[in-house]
């Protein structure tokens, strides 16, 4: 019998995973996957308008160069990179620039800053904004903010307004934090941002093969008993054997695919990163800019460290890891017994319904988590099996549940896990040779009465 056993888990793994579908659909998914991570270095491969480079070039008869160029680079660097522009200090004539881009039909911009005879508060300097074409709404915005920036530097020379004074009068005012609670935590902020991260990251994941293993279990036992396959392997191995082998395989199934994913954001990243330089460009940019910039990256990878969200994290990972296989258990329990009892799929979709609202309620009780902080609902339904898999991991990342509040959760669906196995055996023994599809409820209480 455990020969037999072994033969059916590896024959339905196999017919899983060892399949041309299966290979085909996880290159799909590489190709798609590594694409996406690296959408933009693949957009600008193929080149095209966007391509070619933006100058700004500015004609100043003022003396404003300097500043308007620190502003636009200080500022709106992310904005002037996406559009390929830098701000140029022009070495031609205003005529000559407007027959260069007339000739051209480039997508430079002339900024022509000219004097007034009397420059008051409101009239610093005149600006001619000169184009060939419609400049796209993002980037005259950010110019123009820029041009108002200077400008308001410029009339605080002619109102004889110190600047190092009047920054002064605008610096907001120091406060100091002061919290009463014991408990209060210092990077609370810091804590919730990184948690909400991790909420994103957890539980659309979890969402998604909790629904394969659901699907995958309903479509192979309705499969075997829409070809009249299933006598022919319940003559063979117990029932036992057989739900054993179909839980198992499924969540393999689900755990490698997962993997599989996992590795393909790596590999994403990893491109990004040998390709594009994606992340030594953005620290050269920060750096670069911003005097504080390192210091600025070094507080932020120090606060993770020695925050409580690195430690909670690490402390909690063992917890979530047992709490994921056992919420993949008992789904899959539930959904072999509900699966047992149909026919075919149009049964089974009808069916699965409760099994689909523990999900939707699990990842949208996920998601208010962090806006409803301290509910007493939420706080609640974190220890409820089917809808702790997915909550408990999040509640505590936010810092709603402590340890023991896992170690609850984990029990409960122990127990669940016990009761479905103990009771859902005597319904799959009845449910996989009867194929009738009217009265499936009926059908299932007569089996646990029996």
């Amino acid at each position: 019998m455990k020969n037999k056993f072994k033969f059916l888990l590896k024959d339905s793994i196999k017919k899983k995973i060892d399949t041309k579908m299966f290979k085909i659909l996880n290159i799909i998914l590489l190709v798609v996957i590594v694409g996406l991570i690296n959408l933009d270095s693949i957009v600008k491969l193929f080149g095209g308008d966007f391509d070619k480079e933006i100058n700004i070039y500015v004609v100043d008869e003022v003396g404003v160069y300097d500043d308007f160029k620190k502003i636009m680079d200080n500022s709106f660097l992310d904005v002037m990179e996406s559009y390929n522009s830098k701000v140029v200090k022009a070495d031609k004539t205003l005529d000559e620039l407007k027959e260069l881009i007339t000739e051209d039909k480039t997508k430079d911009i002339v900024l022509n800053i000219t004097a007034v005879d009397k420059p008051t508060y409101e009239n610093v300097f005149n600006v001619e904004f000169i184009s060939y074409e419609y400049v796209d709404t993002l980037l005259y915005t950010d110019i123009v903010t820029a041009i108002n920036n200077v400008k308001v530097m410029k009339a605080l020379e002619i109102a004889d307004i110190d600047t190092e004074v009047l920054n002064k009068i605008y610096a907001g005012v120091s406060i100091d934090r002061v919290m009463l609670s014991e408990d209060a935590k210092e990077d609370e902020e810091f804590m919730e941002l990184v948690g909400s991260i991790i909420t994103i990251i957890f539980i659309v994941p979890f969402f998604l093969l909790i629904t394969l293993i659901v699907q995958m279990i309903g479509a192979e036992i309705n499969e075997e008993k829409s070809s009249k396959s299933m006598e022919i392997i319940i003559s063979s191995v117990s029932p036992q054997a057989h739900f054993m082998s179909k839980l198992i395989s499924a969540n393999v199934f689900a755990i490698t695919q997962g993997l599989l994913l996992v590795l393909y954001v790596v590999l994403g990243t990893v491109v990004r990163l040998f390709t594009s330089n994606g992340l030594t460009d953005a620290a050269t940019s920060i750096i670069s800019n911003n005097p504080d910039g390192i210091s600025q990256i070094d507080s932020i990878i120090t606060t993770f460290i020695h925050s409580d969200v690195a430690s909670k994290l690490l402390q909690g990972i063992p917890f979530f890891i047992i709490i994921i296989l056992l919420s993949f258990l008992a789904y899959s329990l539930f959904t072999g017994i509900l699966a047992s009892v149909t026919t075919n799929m149009e049964d089974y979709n009808q069916i699965q319904t409760p099994v689909m609202v523990f999900l939707m309620a699990g990842y949208f009780l996920a998601i208010y988590a962090a806006t409803f902080k301290g509910s007493n609902f939420i706080s609640f339904m974190a220890y409820i099996p089917f809808i702790s898999g997915i909550l408990a991991p999040v509640m505590y990342m936010l810092g709603q549940i402590t340890v023991v509040g896992l170690l609850i959760s984990i029990v409960l669906l122990i127990i669940t896990c016990f009761l479905l196995y103990k009771y859902g055996l005597k319904v799959y023994k009845v449910g996989i040779l009867n194929y009738s599809s009217s009265n499936l409820w009926k059908k299932i209480f007569k089996a646990l009465k029996s």
